[in-house]
């Protein structure tokens, strides 16, 4: 089992100036027992080739993988192809295997919504495989895909194999597919480590953690609760 933990976990910091995304970085190297960094896209004071480069180096150097960038609003209906195909060189920059996005909510019109969200995933997908990266989405409350299955629905319509689902850690291997596989899967804070699934267990797990005053604590005791629970 490999970690990767959230900047947008230590936001309340990081916005406030008290933490620098470099220092955030740092930090995860030498205070938390994970293996990779996820990096908002909000997060970054830069966008420039020469900066994502240096957190990149940064993250390598102190033993971490640059796993992955959270863009949420990379599948919004209304995001500009410019803004995210900017979203998707900095993760080509950072290096990202990832890019941890969202469905859209289902509207007024939730049928219409849905089609509107299968063409705007489609040209996302597009956009990701030239920039060599793939987007996970998660199930999330309050979008088209609220569970799992709804998630996989759509994407289904989707039909690309940069844009795949990432699913709970606990997600009952049952209902996998025979030759799914999935690029990473996600944790948060109340999460029971004890029901990590076994292919959770052999791939990534995404940790976040609701951001608060005290994120360093709380993100290090869900990652330790996180592995002492499923040795």
């Amino acid at each position: 089992m490999r970690i990767a933990v959230s900047s947008s976990s230590f936001r309340r910091p990081l916005a406030s100036g008290r933490l620098t995304q470099l220092e955030w970085v740092e930090r995860c190297a030498s205070a938390l027992n994970v293996d990779g960094v996820l990096a908002d896209i909000a997060d970054f004071p830069r966008t420039d080739v020469e900066y994502v480069a240096q957190l990149r180096k940064v993250a390598i150097d102190l033993g971490l993988v640059a796993f992955g960038v959270d863009a949420p609003g990379l599948l919004a209906p209304g995001m500009p192809a410019a803004e995210r195909d900017a979203a998707l060189a900095v993760a080509r920059e950072f290096g990202a295997s990832i890019v941890r996005t969202a469905l859209p909510p289902p509207g007024e019109v939730p049928p219409a919504s849905f089609v509107e969200a299968v063409a705007v995933a489609k040209a996302a997908s597009k956009a990701a495989k030239a920039a060599n990266v793939t987007l996970v989405v998660p199930p999330q409350a309050g979008t088209l895909g609220p569970d799992l299955g709804e998630v996989r629905h759509l994407l289904k319509d989707v039909d690309s194999a940069w844009l795949r689902a990432c699913p709970p850690a606990s997600a009952d291997p049952a209902a996998f597919g025979p030759k799914e596989r999935f690029p990473a899967f996600s944790f948060a804070a109340g999460d029971d480590p004890s029901g990590v699934s076994e292919a959770a267990r052999r791939g990534w797990i995404l940790l976040a953690v609701p951001a608060g005053e005290a994120p360093w604590e709380e993100v290090g005791a869900v990652a330790a609760t996180l592995r002492a629970g499923v040795r």
